[in-house]
């Protein structure tokens, strides 16, 4: 015997334990005891609807019909009268005054609260199957949301191609690319990640995180910085060598807001412990601006630039005294070559006594290269 009381105990604490939506458990057991009762008292090709009225206190069965307009099946012969899942119109309106062509109309049925072993189990595998699809939606939609965001998880494993992140009700994947080099994983290990893709597949629900993607450090910043997760300070541009060092360019439209102070925070703590978060990557925080000479020389802080020539083909030539020289360029060519990516400009570093030679490891592209020589002893100034 159906007990409705039972019914409502079962749904809320499925519902709770599995954190569902209890409209949507209610539809998934309405579903299962329609399937159980046509099992065992209705035909094969019927539609059965079961439905629970909560004030009623019982579950009713219907029998779902669609309205069929006699004189439609002379022009559309693919559409044929069929008993059990047709009502003639005219009988439609005997029930229905307003009934037209295509409406769905229910019917009741005599009410049964005892099914056989077979239909009981079946009622049990459609009511597993359908909270599985539920849990599969409800939690695609969670982290959907979360995609271009940050979230925090534990190392659960890791093998060859991957490391596994415990998110809580499931698990997210980061593949070996996207971690940040030189940074040790460890289980149990708690991190933030960002969240650059969720996919629905045959498998499950599939979260893919990183720490090194392009968006990652800018995500980390609007957690961490108030005045840009609320719009006083943007991030204009950001150029990245994960686990070694990353240009961020920031400007504020507020007066009176100091954006790169913004972004360190007091007495540093701010970009300290972002710096921490990232296995102490280095981060230049410099001020944008819409000149674009002064733009480019910000970028090539902490050098300080002499002078900055626009040429051709989206070219500058900089100048700058030769104690400055190590500190433009950066180890290994570092700071050259994000300050080239961060502003899309080529840049000719030149010694200021003697603009027309070229120096070597002076040049860098707007993409960074493959041969940035991270081991280099280069006499750099550090911030």
């Amino acid at each position: 015997m159906i007990n409705l009381k039972n019914l409502q105990n079962f749904i809320l604490q499925i519902a709770e334990e599995k954190g569902l939506d209890e409209e949507m458990v209610k539809d998934a057991l309405s579903s299962a005891l329609a399937i159980a009762y046509k099992k065992d008292y209705a035909h094969r090709d019927d539609k059965i609807v079961a439905t629970m009225n909560d004030k009623a206190g019982k579950v009713a069965f219907f029998l779902e019909k669609t309205v069929f307009d006699s004189d439609a099946e002379v022009s559309d012969e693919a559409v044929r009268f069929d008993e059990h899942k047709h009502m003639m119109l005219s009988d439609a309106r005997d029930m229905k005054k307003d009934a037209e062509a295509g409406d769905e109309i229910r019917i009741p049925v005599e009410y049964k609260d005892i099914f056989s072993r077979i239909a009981a189990q079946t009622a049990k595998q459609v009511i597993q199957q359908k909270l599985r699809e539920i849990e599969k939606t409800t939690l695609f939609d969670q982290f959907k949301d979360k995609q271009g965001e940050i979230i925090s998880g534990t190392v659960e494993r890791i093998d060859q191609k991957a490391i596994y992140i415990n998110l809580g009700k499931t698990t997210g994947v980061m593949f070996k690319n996207e971690v940040i080099p030189g940074e040790v994983y460890r289980p149990q290990s708690r991190m933030r990640f960002y969240v650059y893709a969720v996919e629905n597949t045959a498998r499950g629900v599939e979260i893919f995180l990183s720490r090194s993607h392009p968006l990652f450090l800018p995500a980390i910043f609007k957690v961490e910085v108030p005045e840009i997760s609320e719009n006083i300070v943007e991030i204009k541009g950001v150029a990245r060598i994960p686990g070694v060092r990353t240009k961020l360019a920031v400007s504020s439209s507020v007066q009176g807001i100091d954006p790169v102070g913004a972004c360190i925070g007091p007495k540093g703590s701010r970009i300290i412990s972002i710096m921490r978060e990232l296995n102490n990557e280095k981060i230049d925080i410099i001020p944008y601006s819409e000149d674009e000479k002064e733009l480019i020389a910000n970028a090539l802080l902490p050098a300080k630039v002499e002078e900055v020539l626009m040429l051709e083909k989206h070219t500058v030539k900089v100048i700058v005294d030769e104690d400055q020289l190590p500190i433009a360029l950066g180890k290994g060519g570092q700071n050259i070559k994000l300050a080239a990516r961060l502003t899309g400009w080529k840049i000719d570093v030149r010694l200021e006594h003697d603009p027309e030679e070229t120096v070597e490891g002076g040049v860098a592209e707007t993409e960074l290269e493959d041969d940035i020589d991270l081991e280099s002893d280069d006499d750099t100034l550090e911030n």
